[in-house]
């Protein structure tokens, strides 16, 4: 049992500031702890709009992949989805080349299916799902399943037809039922077009976005939530209320590549060790909109960001979210961590270098794993070692976190700027290279 408090005064107020610095219109933050929650309304809606109350609109985007595993999980439970089951066995006109990838597979990002928006990018994508597997079919998988991981949208566009597929009806009826069992009133399948609408008129709100209702090429991030809806889905997903013990606890599990070593990713979450424990996190950006959720299980603490600006600002969302959660729940983040000796510098500068390139250059090949150079010479446009380059160098780039297993080392730095902090796990492999490499 949480009980609604007042948003910490202090805490509230750096948030507001920050947001302001970010030229951030509007910002709600929800946050929970045991035995508390609590909501921060900042803002307007839209420059010129409404003041952001608990029944203002955000879209957010690619944090939406959650609620696709999460669908398809449910589906699992009830034995109509097999997770370890080949994706051509539900999906019949998937593409031979993909048709042997495992839903699970999908749902963790190491299924090698490549970018569907790379064949393309320039024309409109189909709505529908023989559309889609037509203008596609000839794209080649990036690799082998599970012997590397790359985040990419078709695995979830494919999983949202599972969905509706598994289900007998569509995407969004299937995920809105699941907010419905949870209880969950403020929360939409819908587009970003659409939450602006209902910004602008709250009558719409009571009506479902028609395009995104019948839509087949759906599933990688059409939802949208107010603040109030948010702090109830925190609730949902800390307390396990809509899926078993077994498939909850599968979300927030990292999948393992086939070199033993971990992928950092779960279902629909980025899954990290901190501590004895982990955290789960994922953010999204999209279309003048962006959100950041941290999930902190073994502390029972959580948090859901999003703001009205984007893109450009997911490291601003991240900060926000990560201090938010941090100053409610203190321990719950990796900004608890004290700053450790580096007992590797020559490492930690070559890693350093990686980050932190020259803006547009991509990571040197030979300080990359296996895992990690069969995505980078596959050319994806998703980032192999994420460039942190922000103008600016850091004024801090401090070791937090190291943690030595048989296959893999993890790393984890603070990169401390003027106006936020922000982390980076970094994995390593026994000879010294990158195989992992994602911000906080």
């Amino acid at each position: 049992m949480r009980t609604p408090i007042p948003f910490p005064a202090d805490l509230a107020g750096g948030l507001k500031r920050s947001a302001r610095a970010f030229g951030i219109p509007g910002l709600t933050v929800a946050v929970l702890a045991p035995g508390r929650k609590a909501l921060l309304l900042d803002g307007v809606t839209a420059p010129g709009g409404r003041a952001v109350d608990e029944r203002a609109w955000f879209s957010v985007a690619s944090l939406g992949k959650h609620l696709t595993a999460a669908a398809v999980l449910d589906l699992a439970q009830r034995g109509r989805v097999n997770l370890d089951a080949a994706i051509g066995r539900h999906l019949p006109t998937v593409p031979a080349a993909w048709a042997d990838r495992t839903v699970l597979g999908l749902l963790r990002h190491s299924s090698g299916l490549a970018k569907y928006l790379s064949a393309a990018p320039a024309e409109p994508v189909p709505t529908t799902l023989p559309g889609f597997m037509a203008r596609y079919a000839t794209l080649a998988p990036a690799f082998d399943e599970g012997a590397g991981w790359m985040y990419t949208n078709t695995n979830y566009i494919l999983l949202g037809m599972l969905v509706a597929q598994a289900s007998g009806g569509r995407y969004a009826s299937a995920v809105q039922g699941l907010f419905q069992r949870a209880g969950c009133d403020g929360a939409a399948v819908a587009g970003p077009g659409w939450a602006r609408q209902a910004n602008q008129d709250p009558s719409r709100a009571g009506g479902p976005d028609a395009d995104t209702a019948t839509r087949e090429v759906i599933g990688d991030g059409d939802v949208c939530l107010t603040p109030a809806g948010a702090l109830r889905w925190l609730e949902v997903l800390l307390d396990g209320e809509l899926l078993g013990a077994g498939h909850h606890g599968l979300m927030f599990t990292a999948g393992r590549l086939v070199s033993g070593r971990p992928s950092g990713y779960g279902c629909g979450w980025f899954v990290e060790p901190m501590g004895d424990t982990t955290i789960a996190h994922h953010g999204g950006h999209f279309d003048g909109w962006s959100a950041m959720a941290i999930v902190n299980r073994a502390h029972g603490s959580g948090v859901v960001a999003m703001c009205n600006q984007a893109p450009g600002h997911t490291r601003a969302i991240r900060h926000l979210a990560t201090t938010a959660l941090e100053g409610f729940a203190p321990g719950s983040t990796p900004l608890s961590l004290p700053v450790l000796t580096e007992p590797d510098p020559a490492l930690a500068q070559r890693i350093r270098a990686q980050l932190l390139r020259e803006p547009g250059t991509a990571p040197d090949l030979s300080c990359l794993s296996d895992e990690l150079r069969r995505v980078a010479e596959h050319g994806s446009p998703v980032r192999t070692v994420p460039n942190l380059t922000a103008g600016s160098a850091p004024q801090g780039f401090d070791l937090v976190q190291r943690q030595v297993h048989d296959t893999h080392t993890w790393h984890r730095y603070r990169l401390s700027y003027p106006d936020r902090v922000e982390h980076v796990l970094v994995g390593t492999t026994p000879d010294r290279r990158i195989f992992w490499a994602w911000p906080l």
